[in-house]
């Protein structure tokens, strides 16, 4: 099973159907509930409803001729999942729900689309409004509840409870505790709609199960340059082979039964440079970090009002559908200098920023990113609302920025700017001053004895 709504035959790379068929596999796709041919209206994966159809496909695909059976009498066909953003998300529905499935490729996939799509309380203007203008541009009929929670995001950055409780609702959270079945994550360095810590969660969550043999399951992790929004650094050259390869030998492996077959290693992310690395430990192992590299600095004065000045969108290459979701260096910011090694360090995973201010106004958010001042550009395209509290009084907030893999080499250098507006969050009511007296911030760094340069893996035949 591939990701919905693919059609061509002929489709290549990591999620494409004529890879699997030239691989000899079977290949269904379908359209999802509330979309083009299908019925219903879409429930944003929810298990009771985007979960169940594809309990009903797998049933009709085990009467098919030509199909592997496990269990004739069950119904349960030998079976893999792969796909992407909504043909991610469903597949962590679905192997929890569904123990017919025998292994699974979710790309780019949450665990929570409130973490995701509203984090700390912020919601992301920009992403919601290009969803909902796809869903109306394909005409999807959808829970009305899904049209009414944009609206009122976009015009006032928040979410009623009902609304919180839909996205609650969708997709897997606690149901990651459930699935038994080998999981390959694969998620984008830069996607800013789904962010590298939704992968971290599901990763975290998938460490303790056990498979139908009381083992654990086997599950490795794999970041990209891609995902939800664009890849502005130079491309892999094995980047795609890497990503092909490693999908259909964790296919090979644990559809096919071929045991001979190498998977790979546990973990494997590229960084601004385009260069593949690769670990044994998951980031989300303590024992997969170094000492961090820690920065203290003086802050400043920032007016806080909307757009003028502030961190993206992009700008005319790339068009306002694809540039408005990306933050950019930021006119109207506080810049803090961070500490960086003479030699090369490899920082992975979630910088922590401490903000001591005060500071009056109607704003709820600051925001955090981090420029590589050589290339001009925001690490990984990711910044992060930082909540705040313009009540005059003197305040502190710790909050763990979204996760970035940057290799940190001789004449590098980067910059924290704390902004006031930007257009992934983008508020028109948020208005104030902010007077920040000190900044920390603790850079994270990957172990030397976990680390090692990667390449491309033989393709499983």
């Amino acid at each position: 099973m591939t990701r919905p709504g693919e059609t061509n035959p002929y489709a290549t790379g990591f999620v494409g159907i004529g890879t699997f068929r030239s691989a000899d596999y079977n290949v269904i796709t379908w359209d999802p509930r509330g979309e083009y041919a299908s019925g219903g209206l879409l429930q944003l994966d929810n298990p009771n409803f985007e979960g169940k159809d594809v309990s009903s496909i797998i049933s009709w695909m085990a009467d098919q001729p030509g199909v592997q059976l496990d269990d004739a009498a069950t119904l349960d066909p030998r079976l893999g999942m792969v796909g992407v953003s909504y043909g991610g998300g469903i597949q962590l529905v679905a192997a929890a729900r569904d123990k017919r499935i025998d292994a699974i490729v979710p790309g780019l996939a949450w665990n929570s689309l409130n973490d995701a799509l509203y984090p700390h309380g912020a919601f992301k203007t920009a992403w919601a409004s290009l969803l909902m203008l796809g869903l109306v541009q394909t005409g999807a009929r959808i829970n009305p509840q899904i049209y009414g929670g944009i609206i009122l995001g976009d015009l006032l950055g928040i979410l009623t409870q009902s609304q919180r409780d839909v996205l609650t609702s969708s997709g897997p959270g606690a149901l990651v505790d459930d699935i038994t079945v080998p999981t390959l994550i694969i998620q984008g360095t830069v996607d800013d709609l789904i962010t590298l810590d939704q992968a971290n969660t599901n990763v975290e969550m998938l460490a303790d199960n056990l498979d139908a043999n009381g083992n654990p399951v086997p599950v490795k992790m794999i970041w990209f340059c891609g995902g939800h929004g664009v890849c502005l650094d130079p491309a892999s050259p094995i980047q795609n082979q890497l990503l092909t390869s490693e999908t259909l030998n964790w296919l090979d492996r644990y559809v096919k039964g071929n045991t001979a077959t190498d998977t790979g290693p546990t973990f494997q992310w590229v960084d601004q440079d385009g260069q593949f690395y690769a670990s044994d430990v998951m980031p989300t192992d303590p024992g997969f970090h170094g000492a961090p590299i820690n920065s203290i600095s003086a802050g400043g004065f920032m007016p806080i009002l909307p757009i003028a000045g502030g961190s993206g969108p992009l700008g005319n290459p790339l068009g306002l559908e694809n540039s408005l979701p990306i933050p950019t260096k930021a006119q109207n910011a506080i810049n803090i200098p961070l500490t960086l090694p003479t030699g090369t360090a490899q920082l992975v995973g979630a910088p922590t920023v401490t903000v001591n201010y005060s500071g009056f106004g109607t704003s709820r958010f600051v925001y955090a990113q981090i420029v590589d001042n050589t290339t001009g550009r925001v690490v990984g395209n990711v910044v992060t609302p930082i909540l705040v509290t313009l009540d005059g009084q003197s305040r502190h907030v710790t909050v763990d920025l979204e996760d970035i893999a940057y290799t940190a080499g001789p004449g590098d250098s980067l910059t924290l700017q704390l902004v006031a507006s930007t257009t992934p969050y983008q508020s028109f009511t948020s208005a104030g001053v902010i007077n920040v007296s000190s900044v920390a911030v603790s850079l994270p760094t990957v172990g030397a004895s976990v680390v090692a340069v990667n390449s491309a893996p033989p393709v499983a035949v």
